[in-house]
C-alpha cells in the first residue's frame, strides 16, 4: 500500500476541529446550567450569595450548594457562610458552612466562628475549631481550651482543639500543651498526650531549648508508644547530644517504627558514644530496614567501625544479610566499599551479586584507579545471561563512566531481541533504555520517544524536552493531535512548538467549553492561547476572564497578561487576594507559569508588594510565585517566614521551600543555614534540606 504523505499542521488542525469540539461536548455541565435554561434552586441560591447573607439562613440541605461552588465566590461568601454557621438550624448545614469558612480563611468570620464554639452539635464544634486553626489569633486561646476542658466534650472535638493550639503560637498555648503532655489519662478517655506533644513541638521556637530538650528527653521515657514515637521523630531534627542516653534503650523497643526512628536519630545527631551500642545491636538485627539504619548510623560516628561491622555482614552466612550489606556499601557510596562488594561480585547468589552490581555503580570517586578498578569488576556482568543482571551491570557501567555508555545501553538493551525474552520484560527494558538514551539526548531513539509521548506513555519533562529540541512540522503535527484528543500532559509543548493550527484548535475548544468554564478544558486552552502571543483572541480571552468563577479568573486574567493586557497584572493580584487560603498554593503554578519578560515585569512588583499583606497565606504564596522567577530576590520573605512568632507561618514557609522546583533554591537555603544564628529556624532549614534531598 503507498504511504499518504504527511498533509501538515494546517490540514490536521481542520480536520481536528470537529473531533476536538465533540470530545469538549462529552465534558459539558447538566443542561440546567447552560445559558437560556432556568435555574434551579440550588444555582438561584449560589447565585445570591455574594450579595444576600441570609441567604443560607433557611436553605433546606437538598438546596445547599456544595462547598466548591460556593468557594469560587471566594471572600465574597463570607458573610453569607456566618450567617448560616450562626443561625441555620440543620447540623449538617452548619457543618458544611464550617468547613467551607476553614477553606476560606477570611480572617473576618474570627468572631462568628469564636461563637459558634458552644454549638450543640460536636461535628459541627470540630469543624469551627478546624477553621480557627486555619486563622490562627491569641484571641482563641481562651475559648479553645475551655473547650478541650468540658467534661462533656466529645474527643475528636479535643484532638481538633489540640491541632489547632499547634497553629497558634502563645506562652499560654506552651503552659497548657506541657501540663497535658504529663496528664495521665482517664481510664475511659483516650490518651491524648501524642497529640498534645505534636502541638507542644510546632510551638518549640517560644520554649527555651533546654526545656525543650528536657520535654523530649520525658517523653522518650513515656509509657505511650505514639508518644515515644513522636520524640523520635522530633529528636531526628532537634539533633540533641543529650538526648542520646535516652534514645539507645529505644532500639529494642517492640515497634519497629520506634527501633528505627530511634537509629536514624542517633546518626543524625553524631554522638560518637552512640557507636558500642549500635554496634551491640547490629548481630540482633531481624529487619533490613534496621540493618541499613546501624549502618548509615555508624557510617556517620565512626568509619572504621562501620567497615570492621559492615565486613562481618558482607560475608555472613545468611544470603539476604549479605545482600542488604551490599546495598548499604552502595548507598554510603565511597570506594573504600569496594573490596568487600568484589567479593559479593562472586558470592554464590544471584541477588547478592545483583545488590553488590547496584552498589558498584553509586561508589564516588575522584580516584581515576579506583574507578578503573570497578569497571574491571563490573565488565563480565555486562555480557551476564541474566538479563535482570546484565541491565543492572550496563547503568552501573554507564554511572560510573559520567553518561559514557551509551553504546552499551542502545546495543544491549533497547536493541534486545524481544523473542529470547517474555514480551512485558522485554518492553520493560527497552523502555528504560531509551528514556536513559533520551535524558542523554541520543538520537537514535527519536522515533520511540516521539510515539511514546504522543501516546502519553513517556510524557516526562525529560522526554517533552527530548521532542521539543527535535520537532519539525511533522512531530509538531502529531504533537497537537494528542493535545487535541486531550493529553493535556502536551500542552506545554504545544505552547512552546506553536505548530500551525494550534491557535483555531485551542480557540474552538475554549468557545466550546464556554458553559463550563471549570473544565480542564477551559483552563488548557487558555493556557495555550497564552504562551502562543497571538492577540487576535486577546478579546476572546477577555471575555473568559470575566466570570465569578475564581480559576477561570486567574487563568483568564494570566493568559490576556501574556497576551499583552498589561492592566490584567492588578486583576490577578485582586483574584488571589480573593482566593480561599486552602487554594493558593495551587494558585502559583498558574501564575508562576507566565514565561514572556513583559508579562512578568508588569506583575513581579504588584506581588512583591503583595508579600506585605497581613494575611500569610496570600503573603507567603506570592512570595512561592516569585521564588520560581527570581529566587535569590523571593527567599528572603520565606526564609523570614521561618523566623516567624507564628507558628502556622513558619509551617507554611518550610513548606513552600521544601516544594520549590528549583535547584538555586537549594543552594540558597544551605546559604542561610550558614549564616543563621537561630537554632530553632537552623533546625528547619536542615530538615528542608533533607526533604530537598
Amino acid at each position: 500500500m503507498t504511504k499518504k504523505p504527511w498533509l501538515g499542521p494546517v490540514a490536521l488542525a481542520a480536520g481536528l476541529l470537529p473531533a476536538a469540539i465533540g470530545l469538549v461536548q462529552a465534558y459539558r455541565v447538566s443542561p440546567s446550567e447552560a445559558a437560556g435554561r432556568p435555574m434551579s434552586t440550588r444555582e438561584r441560591i449560589l447565585a445570591e450569595i455574594p450579595d444576600d447573607p441570609k441567604v443560607l439562613i433557611n436553605v433546606k440541605f437538598r438546596d445547599m450548594p456544595g462547598s466548591p461552588d460556593i468557594l469560587e465566590w471566594g471572600k465574597r461568601s463570607t458573610r453569607a457562610l456566618e450567617r448560616c454557621l450562626a443561625d441555620n438550624v440543620d447540623a449538617n448545614i452548619r457543618v458544611r458552612c464550617a468547613v467551607t469558612l476553614n477553606a476560606l480563611g477570611d480572617r473576618r468570620a474570627l468572631k462568628t466562628l469564636q461563637t459558634a464554639l458552644a454549638d450543640w452539635d460536636a461535628d459541627v464544634r470540630r469543624e469551627v475549631v478546624r477553621a480557627l486553626g486555619r486563622m490562627p489569633d491569641a484571641s482563641s486561646v481562651d475559648p479553645l481550651i475551655a473547650l478541650y476542658r468540658r467534661a462533656d466534650e466529645e474527643s475528636h472535638a479535643r484532638y481538633a482543639v489540640l491541632a489547632a493550639l499547634a497553629k497558634i503560637s502563645d506562652q499560654k498555648v506552651v503552659g497548657f500543651l506541657r501540663k497535658e503532655m504529663t496528664a495521665k489519662p482517664d481510664e475511659d478517655e483516650p490518651d491524648f498526650r501524642p497529640a498534645a506533644f505534636r502541638a507542644l513541638w510546632a510551638q518549640r521556637h517560644l520554649m527555651a531549648r533546654t526545656t525543650l530538650t528536657g520535654d523530649v528527653r520525658s517523653a522518650l521515657k513515656s509509657d505511650n508508644d505514639d508518644l515515644v514515637y513522636e520524640a523520635t521523630l522530633a529528636c531526628s531534627e532537634l539533633r540533641n547530644k543529650g538526648l542520646v542516653d535516652a534514645l539507645i534503650p529505644l532500639m529494642e523497643h517492640k515497634w519497629e517504627g520506634v527501633r528505627n526512628k530511634a537509629v536514624y536519630a542517633l546518626g543524625r545527631i553524631g554522638d560518637k558514644k552512640a557507636t558500642k551500642a549500635l554496634l551491640e545491636r547490629l548481630p540482633k538485627v531481624r529487619e533490613s530496614r534496621m540493618l541499613n539504619n546501624i549502618a548509615f548510623a555508624l557510617e556517620r560516628l565512626d568509619k572504621k567501625a562501620f567497615y570492621d561491622a559492615i565486613d562481618d555482614l558482607a560475608t555472613h552466612k545468611q544470603a539476604v544479610i549479605r545482600l542488604n550489606a551490599a546495598f548499604v556499601l552502595g548507598d554510603v557510596r565511597h570506594a573504600e566499599g569496594l573490596p568487600l562488594l568484589k567479593k559479593a561480585l562472586a558470592d554464590d547468589s544471584e541477588y547478592v551479586q545483583t545488590s553488590a552490581v547496584v552498589a558498584v555503580g553509586k561508589l564516588g570517586t575522584t580516584d581515576e584507579t579506583k574507578r578503573q578498578e570497578a569497571l574491571e569488576a563490573l565488565k563480565p556482568f555486562v555480557s551476564q545471561g541474566n538479563i535482570v543482571m546484565r541491565e543492572h551491570a550496563i547503568y552501573a557501567t554507564h554511572q560510573l563512566t559520567k553518561g559514557g555508555r551509551l553504546d552499551l545501553i542502545h546495543d544491549k538493551l533497547f536493541k534486545l531481541d524481544p523473542n529470547r525474552y517474555g514480551y512485558g520484560q522485554a518492553r520493560a527494558i527497552q523502555y528504560r533504555a531509551a528514556i536513559a538514551l533520551a535524558e542523554a539526548g541520543d538520537p537514535r531513539v527519536k522515533d520511540y520517544i516521539v510515539n511514546c509521548v504522543i501516546r502519553g506513555g513517556c510524557s516526562t519533562q525529560s522526554t517533552r524536552a527530548y521532542v521539543a529540541a527535535r520537532a519539525d512540522d511533522s512531530i509538531k503535527g502529531k504533537v497537537l493531535l494528542g493535545w487535541a484528543r486531550g493529553d493535556y500532559g502536551l500542552t506545554s509543548m504545544v505552547s512552546s512548538l506553536g505548530p500551525n493550527g494550534a491557535k483555531p484548535i485551542a480557540t474552538s475548544v475554549l468557545e466550546d467549553a464556554w458553559s463550563n468554564p471549570r473544565s480542564w478544558h477551559t483552563r488548557e486552552a487558555l493556557h495555550v492561547l497564552g504562551k502562543l502571543g497571538d492577540g487576535t483572541v486577546l478579546p476572546l480571552v477577555q471575555r473568559r476572564a470575566n466570570t465569578r468563577y475564581l480559576w477561570p479568573k486567574v487563568h483568564g486574567h494570566m493568559a490576556s497578561l501574556r497576551l499583552g493586557d498589561s492592566a490584567a497584572a492588578d486583576k490577578v493580584v485582586a483574584a488571589l487576594q480573593q482566593m480561599p487560603a486552602e487554594w493558593l498554593p495551587s494558585s502559583i503554578h498558574a501564575v508562576a507559569i507566565a514565561d514572556q519578560q513583559a508579562a512578568r515585569d508588569a506583575l513581579a512588583p504588584k506581588l512583591e508588594a503583595l508579600q506585605k499583606d497581613p494575611d500569610v497565606n496570600i503573603a507567603l504564596a506570592a512570595a512561592a510565585i516569585r521564588l520560581r522567577w527570581t529566587p535569590d530576590k523571593a527567599v528572603f520573605r520565606l526564609v523570614d517566614g521561618l523566623r516567624s512568632n507564628s507558628a502556622y507561618e513558619r509551617d507554611l514557609a518550610e513548606r513552600y521551600l521544601a516544594k520549590a522546583p528549583d535547584k538555586r533554591v537549594t543552594f540558597l537555603l544551605r546559604r542561610a543555614l550558614a549564616r543563621e544564628g537561630s537554632d530553632d529556624v537552623a533546625d528547619r532549614l536542615r530538615a528542608i534540606l533533607d526533604r530537598r534531598g
